[in-house]
């Protein structure tokens, strides 16, 4: 509950910060943002599997079993993110060059977080949000810790994220606003 005001909190301190632009590290960030993203469909697919077996009406037996399955996956996404987090956040690594600028990063996170996201909402609408919720705080931490890593990077890129998520989760938001008040 604490984790999604902390977060908020997180994206609107961030977003104050002043970017720094380096076209190097948009190239190297792009290609890491690209494996990241691979990655994490690998998870969100299995999620999405899962979810599906499901029953329409699940009842609180369902969902807790739902729920054990769905641990694994998104632990792996958290570590994921954890580990790009780790390795984007530094400043004199060496990758692979593409044409990525920023334009280009800011589209390959905002679908990175548009994965994470919808499957997130699939997820707590279909089997309700308590049976992840000790999933979702350091998701979404890992997360914040990611967007606030390219931030610096990229100028906005927290108020077009923002965006984004308010727009996806929309749907679970009530939920959400009522667990932590």
């Amino acid at each position: 509950m604490k984790a999604v005001f902390v977060f908020l909190c997180t994206l609107a301190a961030s977003a104050m910060a002043t970017p720094l632009v380096s076209e190097r590290q948009l190239e190297s960030q792009g290609d890491e943002l690209d494996k990241l993203t691979s990655t994490i469909r690998g998870y969100t697919a299995n999620i999405n599997k899962t979810t599906a077996a499901a029953p329409s009406n699940p009842t609180l037996a369902d969902q807790t079993a739902a729920g054990a399955a769905l641990g694994p996956d998104l632990q792996g996404i958290t570590n994921a993110l954890t580990a790009a987090t780790a390795l984007l956040s530094k400043r004199d690594f060496v990758l692979a060059r593409t044409a990525c600028g920023s334009d280009c990063l800011l589209l390959k996170v905002k679908i990175l977080v548009w994965e994470i996201a919808f499957t997130l909402k699939v997820v707590i609408v279909k089997l309700g949000l308590g049976c992840v919720l000790v999933y979702l705080t350091p998701l979404l931490l890992s997360l914040v810790g990611l967007l606030k890593c390219l931030d610096k990077v990229v100028a906005g890129l927290l108020f077009a994220i923002k965006g984004l998520l308010t727009e996806i989760l929309g749907a679970v938001a009530g939920g959400v606003l009522a667990l932590i008040f």
